[in-house]
């Protein structure tokens, strides 16, 4: 069970660091965005779901996230995970965030302010000082491709990534093509590589964490948009089942779609 423990914990912080290239950044002032994934883990198939909305009011933008995680084995669990988190962001900086994370029932908790030029971040490991333009990795707060400085939401450990691609092709997603873009983040150690595909309104559709354990897939099932006034202006949901079981996923590779800053990889 510790083996698995320290892959999940591992690949839950990597969903968080793949997903944070999709900031949403269509939401309009008093506006409300939800986005919801299924994970899959081999060779555990469905293990539960993660979730994030963005509520957006002029400047100011609170988003909170959950987790909900269990592995089962012949009707025995053996490992459950549940996160809970918020932040608020003022413009483009990190002003505020609280997470707890518990981990086969044991909770760690996360603090963060902003405070003059610099974030100020508590954890059950101490007190840590970084920049005042530290992110969460969470799905709304993408970087630009490039060097990044984040935080661990489950730990409150500082870390950098490296955000590099961004080329255009198309997936095909229950029968329909679907135009995205490609994206893939490393760790600062350089052992884990996580890819992120995202449509033309940057919002992750999937994305892969790959390691020597194996691949964790997280994959939108459902995003939905409100207005201030509570109006459901946008929604969308579909069944990914097929995708999901990796059979109705096509990646068109070819030649890069015009516009696009490179050909696609081949994968």
């Amino acid at each position: 069970m510790g083996a698995i423990s320290e892959t999940l914990r591992s690949r839950m912080i990597g969903a968080a660091i793949a997903a944070c290239v999709g900031v949403a950044d269509g939401a309009a002032a008093g506006s409300e965005q939800r986005l919801t994934y299924t994970v899959q883990m081999s060779p555990y198939g469905t293990i539960g779901n993660y979730q994030s909305a963005k509520y957006k009011n002029g400047d100011d933008t609170t988003v909170t996230t959950e987790a909900h995680i269990k592995v089962s084995l012949a009707g025995v669990v053996l490992y459950r995970l549940e996160t809970s988190r918020v932040e608020r962001q003022i413009a483009d900086r990190l002003v505020y965030f609280h997470g707890v994370t518990i981990e086969n029932g044991k909770s760690v908790e996360v603090a963060g302010k902003a405070m003059g030029e610099h974030f100020i971040i508590t954890s059950p490991s101490g007190t840590v000082t970084a920049p005042g333009t530290i992110r969460t990795s969470d799905p709304w707060s993408a970087g630009a491709p490039g060097v990044d400085m984040v935080f661990m939401p489950d730990t409150g450990v500082v870390t950098r990534v490296h955000t590099s691609g961004g080329e255009q092709t198309s997936m095909t997603i229950g029968g329909a093509s679907v135009r995205v873009r490609r994206y893939q983040i490393n760790s600062a150690d350089g052992r884990e590589q996580y890819e992120v595909w995202m449509d033309d309104q940057r919002t992750p559709v999937m994305f892969n964490i790959v390691d020597r354990d194996g691949t964790t897939t997280f994959t939108l099932v459902r995003r939905s948009s409100r207005s201030s006034r509570g109006e459901d202006v946008w929604s969308r949901s579909a069944s990914f089942a097929s995708q999901a079981r990796g059979s109705d996923v096509v990646l068109r590779h070819k030649q890069p779609i015009a516009g696009s800053r490179g050909a696609a990889s081949d994968r």
